[in-house]
């Protein structure tokens, strides 16, 4: 179980405990902790796989093309760039060149677009097969498409620390909400027990609940968006 996933049950817990410490709806609480579960697990998990994906991806993308330009650009051998450099892939990258081993080393160069899917890989084969075919210097055929790459690895990490930021400031918001309706529990004594016997309090409680998971889940699935990768790179 990552830590992620416990995160998940603790907080859906969490709201669902403070929920009845506030109504003493046994029932109501049970459903903002069901609540709870599917947005973690059925919406924020989703979008949070496909950033981890993203981000994983992309930078390494980043890496390969820089790492293996420079080495071509030395050796002036596919062959033994790719060799130099292997060493420091990942095990999904090395897995992926395992079953393709039946091809030539130019061809695995080719055939890694399928595994990167990034229009910045698509330069850089294009980029490649002008080099193989006509010659010339590599570092100064991608001179551009190693600005831009850099560029983008810039933007992620400048994103990732962003949203990191957002989501503190967002919680800690929240959390000054959840403090004054506790402390209001405890400092209005009987008066807050004759709000709580009213018929409509447990269900304002609840949609005050609803609304925080709905803001919590638009916050996170801004954080999780990296559909700015997607952009073109220039070439």
């Amino acid at each position: 179980m990552t830590n992620v996933i416990i995160i998940y049950i603790i907080v859906s817990l969490l709201m669902g405990a403070t929920n009845y410490l506030l109504t003493k709806n046994i029932i109501l609480s049970l459903i903002v902790t069901l609540f709870f579960i599917f947005v973690f697990f059925f919406l924020v998990e989703r979008k949070y796989k496909k950033y981890k994906l993203i981000k994983r991806k992309t930078k390494e993308c980043i890496n390969f093309i820089n790492n293996f330009v420079i080495t071509l650009s030395v050796n002036g051998s596919i062959s033994t760039t790719l060799a130099s450099i292997s060493s420091g892939f990942s095990d999904e990258l090395k897995d992926q060149i395992s079953v393709i081993t039946h091809l030539t080393d130019e061809d695995k160069i080719f055939y890694l677009d399928n595994y990167f899917e990034n229009s910045m890989y698509k330069v850089f084969i294009n980029l490649l097969k002008q080099y193989l075919y006509e010659g010339g210097d590599i570092l100064d055929s991608t001179r551009i498409l190693i600005f831009d790459s850099q560029m983008l690895n810039n933007d992620i990490d400048n994103f990732s620390s962003v949203s990191k930021n957002k989501i503190f400031q967002f919680s800690y918001m929240w959390l000054i909400c959840f403090g004054i309706l506790i402390a209001t529990k405890f400092f209005m004594g009987e008066y807050y027990e004759k709000i709580q016997d009213m018929n409509y309090f447990p269900y304002a409680i609840l949609v005050f609940f609803m609304v925080f998971g709905l803001c919590l889940y638009l916050i996170l699935n801004h954080s999780f968006n990296l559909d700015f990768v997607k952009k073109d790179v220039k070439k």
